[in-house]
C-alpha cells in the first residue's frame, strides 16, 4: 500500500478563488486518510518556510505538505512541480504552453497538463506538440464526461494519468489522488515520482 497525496488544491492565503482556510487543510487531509498535500495556487508557490510554520501550527509534525504552483498559459492551465518558489516570478501568465512547458523542463521542473478537456478552460490540438510529464484525467472541476475525454486524451497522447482534488472548498481535499510509490518528503521526491511514473491513479 503506497502513500497516498492530493497534488492540486488551492487555499484562500493565495488563490482568491478558494475557500480553503489554509489552517484547516492538514487536519482535512488526515481525516481524508491522506499522507500528503501539495498546494498549487495561481502564479504563486508557498516558500519552504510558509509549509513548515504550517505544518507546525497544525500539530502534526509527520505530515508531508509541498508546493507548486498552476500557470495559466494562453490556452490551458499547467501544474508545474519541482521549481523553487522565487522562480515562479520568471513565468510571466497568458504565455505559449509550449515555450513554457519547455523552459520549466529545462529548469529540471515537470508539468501536468491541468483539467485539460474543461468546458472553456482546455487546451486545443497544440496539446499534441506538448512535451507534458502528465495529463490531469479527474477532479472536482471535470464533469464525467469531461473526465472520459481526458482519459482518452492520455491514452492518446500516451501520456501518464494523474488524479487529484483540484479542491477549492475544504471538503472536496482528497476526493481524487495519487498513490506514490517509495518515500516522499521534498518536492525533488515528488517530481521524481511523476516524471518517472511511481505512482498510481
Amino acid at each position: 500500500m503506497g502513500l497516498r497525496f492530493d497534488i492540486h488544491l488551492h487555499t484562500r492565503r493565495h488563490s482568491s478563488c478558494s475557500l480553503i482556510d489554509e489552517k484547516q487543510l492538514i487536519p482535512q487531509a488526515i481525516a481524508k486518510g491522506l499522507d500528503g498535500l501539495v498546494i498549487t495556487e495561481h502564479h504563486y508557490q508557498w516558500p519552504v518556510e510558509e509549509l513548515h510554520a504550517l505544518v507546525e501550527e497544525s500539530g502534526c509534525p509527520g505530515f508531508v505538505l509541498l508546493a507548486g504552483f498552476e500557470y495559466t498559459s494562453a490556452r490551458g492551465d499547467i501544474l508545474v512541480y519541482g521549481l523553487d518558489a522565487q522562480e515562479v516570478n520568471d513565468f510571466e501568465p497568458f504565455q505559449a504552453p509550449k515555450a513554457v512547458v519547455d523552459e520549466v523542463h529545462r529548469r529540471g521542473g515537470v508539468c501536468v497538463a491541468a483539467h485539460p478537456t474543461r468546458a472553456g478552460l482546455g487546451f486545443d490540438l497544440t496539446i499534441r506538440d506538448l512535451a507534458l510529464d502528465g495529463i490531469e484525467v479527474a477532479s472536482m472541476n471535470l464533469k464525467s464526461h469531461e473526465q472520459r475525454l481526458a482519459q482518452r486524451l492520455a491514452a492518446n497522447l500516451g501520456l501518464r494519468s494523474v488524479t487529484a482534488s483540484d479542491a477549492h472548498e475544504l471538503l472536496d481535499v482528497g476526493a481524487y489522488s495519487i498513490e506514490v510509490d517509495g518515500v516522499i518528503r521534498t518536492v525533488s521526491d515528488l517530481r521524481d515520482c511523476l516524471k518517472h511514473g511511481k505512482f498510481r491513479i
